[in-house]
């Protein structure tokens, strides 16, 4: 599985039979690039599709859970837990509040984490038992970026064009990666 990021909470997922796009701009979400079925967005105010505008694409924005072409998502209140080709991954919008026991059993669960830059991004990814976590939000954030990877001791990180991830080469601690805007 690929992982990309195109700034802005945009991010890619690819997996072997099923791509996954997270918070598409119209760009991303009509164009060839990264052709995706299934389209996540982690907050109402960034959905943009009118319904019965989405083709064939399956467009997911609120809790619940669902199973698309063998990749299971999970929506918690601005937290998507999506399980693709036995990676699970974690992504956290913007979140400010209460980690419930069902978003904190989620965040132990991951192999990835994909995390907003904010107030209790350092928290929220502490308590996570990822193996990857990977910032995300971060281009207005710098004071908040520079925390958070000061937190985990990765100061002088470099950043990376996409994170591929197999569930058999998962590091055995905590990776921190910054991937480059697209």
């Amino acid at each position: 599985m690929e992982i990309k990021y195109f700034g802005e909470g945009k991010i890619y997922l690819k997996g072997k039979k099923e791509s996954v796009w997270i918070n598409p701009g119209k760009e991303e979400f009509e164009g060839k690039n990264g052709e995706a079925r299934v389209v996540i967005f982690t907050e109402k105010q960034r959905n943009f599709v009118k319904l019965g505008k989405e083709g064939n694409k399956v467009v997911i924005c609120g809790v619940g859970e669902y199973e698309i072409g063998g990749v299971e998502i999970n929506g918690v209140n601005g937290m998507y837990a999506l399980n693709i080709d036995g990676i699970k991954i974690v992504v956290v919008g913007n979140f400010d509040g209460e980690i419930t026991e069902k978003k904190k059993e989620k965040l132990e669960e991951a192999d990835v984490l994909l995390i907003s830059m904010g107030g209790t991004a350092v928290d929220i990814a502490k308590k996570s038992a990822a193996n990857y976590i990977v910032p995300i939000e971060y281009e207005n954030e710098e004071k908040e970026l520079k925390i958070f990877l000061d937190a985990f001791d990765r100061e002088n990180l470099e950043s990376v064009e996409s994170l591929r991830v197999d569930k058999e080469s998962l590091p055995e601690g905590v990776e921190v990666v910054l991937l480059k805007t697209k």
